[in-house]
């Protein structure tokens, strides 16, 4: 058995085949699997020879499965909505005879759903009920793909729990690195994205329907923020795709602004500029994007975005300028990056990959986030790649608790 488990990888062995020390730190995402019984399959978790070792794979695996399943999500909502984005573009604008339909009660939401509200109130139709639907299974998915419903953080939080309690002697740290932001990252500018469709369509419909109906006013202060954010975390993580996204957004929402100003908005605050200033303060941020276009091969897709988002801030064609179609493309080569079979790593920023059942990469290649060297040769991995590591410390925080 002990062969089987690997024992002389984990720990240092006396003559008689009795642990003596630790061997190092173990390295996350190095086991295929979960290693049970040979005879009887029955698990070996309970078994102290061997708990320790095992835990530390089940980790890995609910890592992996977190990963892979996020993905698979997000890209069925991603997918459904160029639906939407295809179903606006294909439907033929209210009538500016159509009479508008009160709402029933009183619009409660707050945020950035309450202008989605006041939109679809205003138009007095159906047009965005399907839009605000995904809206708001996007942002129950954000919830779900949030710090605290990640694996590593929930054990995290139970060890800490239990020293606090004295159920388990000694200090635990956590590094934080290991909590995968990806699926919040790119779940959060997908909401973005789903407002800027939304609107990006109701700038058409507006000028349609102006005259048949009262002005409107839309507050963005909250969509500012919300691309600030994103922003920021994309930043810390280094996922340059979604940074660029969320520089775009906010020049959209600038855009956006000023087609639908309120008093609001006619002073300046941290996050939401001035009306004069509209048109600056999204440049700049196209310029930030542009720049992370020329570093960044994974963001080159955006380019067309960041042009027409351009125009759009000096009063030009409001339209999507990235069709269904190609979105399409890049969520279908999103969906091969996690394979859910193979060898799992890490670049040397932390981003997860897999490569084929061999072992270490075969060829030099790039993480599809950042850029970073994640190939290699003769199945030896290039510089800064690495098993994933940092588990161990949650590894060793539940073997204390006797778990």
């Amino acid at each position: 058995m002990d062969g089987i488990m690997d024992m002389k990888a984990h720990y240092a062995m006396s003559p008689d085949d009795n642990p003596t020390a630790i061997k190092g730190t173990s390295l996350p995402f190095s086991m295929d699997e979960v290693k049970t019984c040979p005879t009887c399959r029955g698990s070996l978790r309970s078994i102290g020879r061997y708990g320790r070792i095992v835990r530390r794979a089940m980790l890995d695996e609910a890592t992996k499965k977190f990963i892979a399943w996020s993905n698979s999500e997000y890209l069925k909502l991603a997918n459904r909505l160029v639906d939407v984005q295809q179903a606006l573009s294909e439907s033929v604008h209210p009538s500016a005879l159509q009479k508008s339909t009160p709402p029933s009660k009183k619009v409660l939401s707050k945020g950035r759903l309450k202008e989605l509200h006041l939109i679809k109130n205003w138009t007095g139709a159906d047009r965005y009920t399907k839009a605000t639907f995904l809206w708001n299974s996007i942002r129950s998915f954000i919830g779900q793909v949030r710090k605290e419903e990640q694996p590593f953080q929930r054990v995290a939080d139970f060890v800490e729990y239990a020293i606090r309690q004295r159920r388990a002697q000694g200090e635990f740290a956590f590094d934080e690195s290991l909590i995968q932001v990806k699926g919040y990252l790119q779940t959060s500018a997908l909401s973005l994205r789903c407002d800027t469709i939304i609107f990006t369509d109701f700038v058409e419909v507006h000028k349609t329907l102006a005259t048949a109906r009262a002005e409107i006013s839309l507050d963005f202060t909250k969509h500012f923020e919300d691309c600030e954010a994103l922003i920021k975390l994309a930043t810390a993580t280094k996922y340059p795709r979604e940074e660029v996204e969320g520089h775009i957004y906010f020049a959209k929402f600038c855009a956006f602004a000023q087609r639908f100003n309120s008093a609001k908005q006619a002073e300046s605050t941290e996050t939401t500029p001035a009306t004069d200033g509209l048109t600056t303060k999204g440049d700049e941020h196209l310029a930030l994007a542009r720049k992370l276009l020329d570093q960044y091969p994974s963001t080159k897709h955006l380019e067309s975005e960041i042009e027409a988002t351009s125009l759009m801030l000096r009063g030009g064609t409001f339209y999507q300028n990235v069709s269904a179609e190609e979105m399409r493309a890049v969520y279908a080569a999103m969906s091969k990056e996690f394979l859910g079979t193979g060898h799992w790593y890490t670049c040397e920023n932390g981003h997860p990959f897999t490569v084929g059942e061999c072992g270490m990469p075969m060829e030099l290649a790039q993480c599809p986030e950042c850029g970073a060297a994640v190939g290699g040769s003769s199945h030896r991995p290039a510089q800064g790649v690495q098993h994933a590591n940092d588990i161990e410390n949650l590894a060793r925080g539940v073997e204390r608790l006797g778990v």
